[in-house]
């Protein structure tokens, strides 16, 4: 919660040099992937799952040459993963439907307007995980030892990774209903570069689509 109240007085403090702040809401689809090709006995398949955000936008921020957007969201997401592992003296495997409610800031370098309706948004986000819930079964084998398996929420109190960065990119579209305000159509997408996940496979990354409606007002 700590994370919530200091990003918004952050973003609070930004509010009188800039123009536009804009509420966001909508669906993301998530992918969990490995970014490097799989490798030896390694092999891993993974399931997209649906989820929601919710983010706040300011953009127009002068500072010193740059004209920046910054924002502060939400999101639900997750997934499901097959992943396994090993040699020729046994190998194991890992069954998991994970989901998780992360707290992201996001900062934009790049910003275009086209026709005056169009934005064009390029830049990363700082994420940290707010909570998850995770289910599954690790099972595998060994030439020294019987068969095993156990319920991973019964040997990990938690899964997944505490921080994360990403690139996003976002394109939107402007329907001003009055000089003040506009409802903005928009697609964005995250490129995940850190691991998703402390346990096993430890190399998992995200990505997402969102398809979201903004209300975007003009306060300068």
């Amino acid at each position: 919660m700590y994370k919530i109240l200091i990003g918004l007085i952050f973003l609070s403090s930004l509010t009188s040099y800039s123009q536009n702040i804009e509420i966001i809401g909508g669906l993301n689809k998530n992918s969990f992937f490995d970014f490097q090709q799989n490798e030896g006995y390694y092999s891993s398949s993974y399931d997209s799952d649906y989820g929601y955000a919710i983010r706040i936008g300011i953009e127009n921020i002068q500072v010193d040459w740059l004209t920046l957007r910054f924002t502060l969201s939400y999101d639900k997401y997750g997934g499901e993963l097959e992943a396994s592992d090993g040699g020729m003296g046994g190998t194991y495997t890992t069954n998991a439907k994970i989901d998780k409610s992360v707290i992201s800031f996001g900062v934009f370098p790049v910003n275009f307007k086209i026709i005056d309706r169009i934005d064009l948004n390029f830049g990363f986000e700082f994420t940290g995980l707010l909570n998850e819930n995770f289910s599954g079964i690790s099972s595998g084998w060994t030439i020294a030892e019987p068969n095993w398996s156990y319920e991973l929420n019964e040997k990990y109190d938690s899964y997944s990774s505490k921080t994360y960065f990403g690139l996003r990119g976002r394109i939107a579209y402007d329907f001003y209903i009055s000089d003040k305000l506009a409802i903005s159509p928009q697609y964005s997408y995250y490129f995940g570069l850190s691991n998703e996940f402390d346990q096993f496979p430890e190399a998992t990354k995200s990505m997402r689509h969102y398809f979201c409606i903004g209300l975007q007002r003009k306060i300068k």
